[in-house]
């Protein structure tokens, strides 16, 4: 507040205040995807896909927290063209304890109207019942 005197007061954050939100993590090896005409040259090429960024918001939840983790990147096309609509997997993971507890892959779908194009998709349906031994790991899946 301007012009005023008193030293700020802590916020009440309440029932909401999650201690422990795991990061997210790009999975090596999953963080780009190549679609071409099966012979893996330049010329048959059709879209080259990139994972570039991660995000994750964490709420209390009744045994654990709800995330909502967010995943996005950029398509390129390729010499041979690609489709007007490509499907990306992507997938999403949490290990607890060195357990896989959650897995989803998801079809995020781009139209390409562009040569370059940015993609976002968050998985609002992530849970985690332990956040302290967490780790939420995303990439593409094939």
């Amino acid at each position: 507040i301007r012009g005023t005197t008193q030293a700020p007061q802590p916020a009440d954050l309440g029932p909401q205040l999650v201690a422990v939100c795991p990061s997210v993590s790009i999975n090596p090896g999953t963080e780009s995807l190549r679609r071409d005409g099966g012979n893996d040259s330049e010329e048959t090429l059709r879209f080259q896909a990139s994972i570039n960024n991660t995000a994750r918001e964490c709420k209390n939840a009744e045994g654990g927290i709800s995330v909502r983790v967010g995943v996005s990147g950029r398509v390129v096309e390729g010499a041979a063209g690609a489709p007007s609509t490509i499907e990306l997997p992507v997938r999403v993971a949490v290990r607890e304890n060195g357990e896989v507890t959650y897995s989803r892959l998801h079809d995020v779908q781009v139209a390409m109207d562009a040569v370059s194009k940015s993609w976002a998709f968050v998985d609002e349906a992530v849970f985690v019942s332990n956040p302290r031994s967490a780790v939420i790991v995303v990439g593409f899946d094939g």
